[in-house]
């Protein structure tokens, strides 16, 4: 799960153009196609995550396409931010996290993986108001300065891994993150080729 989309515009004309496209109900769906599937596309946060999810410095693209085509991919903060220097709010993670949980049950969602940590206090506070069982803790393993979170969500169709990491558009050792990764949630390698 990602974070954020950021208003990378500079005029006004250009705001409104990026308001107008991120108005449309596909607008996520074709940033991140343009980002995760056309390989070329030097997307930080995309090809740290395939390369810590698939454990190589240098994945095959039929590998990064089994991997993108095998899951489901949302952010978290539904409004744009301003700035890189723009912070969510705690009010915009309670609001995304109720809107996952709208999708996680019919969706048979079994693991998220969450690009950053600052969201693990809301989630707790969304479920719990829900009363739905869900632990979050700290993993006592700090990686890149960060203290990864991992935990379980118990819904009716069933609980739901969770691992907090690293946004991964930040200073990001793909290589630690990977071993975390693998030792937290359940990945079919052999579906990715």
């Amino acid at each position: 799960m990602g974070e954020s989309i950021y208003a990378w515009t500079k005029t006004p004309q250009e705001h409104q153009t990026f308001l107008d496209r991120y108005a449309k109900p596909d607008a996520l769906r074709i940033t991140h196609l343009n980002h995760a599937l056309k390989f070329k596309r030097n997307s930080r946060y995309v090809r740290n995550i395939e390369r810590a999810v698939l454990s190589a410095s240098t994945p095959a693209n039929d590998r990064k396409l089994a991997f993108w085509s095998s899951v489901t991919y949302h952010n978290l903060v539904l409004d744009p931010l301003k700035s890189l220097d723009h912070r969510p709010s705690h009010a915009q993670f309670r609001a995304g996290w109720k809107e996952v949980l709208e999708f996680a049950e019919p969706l048979a969602v079994k693991q998220i993986l969450v690009y950053g940590v600052s969201s693990a206090d809301a989630l707790k506070e969304v479920a719990a108001q829900r009363q739905l069982p869900c632990k979050i803790a700290k993993v006592p393993q700090k990686i890149n300065n960060c203290i990864p979170r991992a935990g379980t969500l118990t819904t009716a169709a069933g609980d739901i891994n969770l691992l907090f990491v690293l946004h991964p558009s930040r200073p990001f050792s793909w290589r630690k993150w990977s071993a975390l990764i693998q030792e937290r949630l359940s990945l079919d390698g052999s579906s990715w080729v």
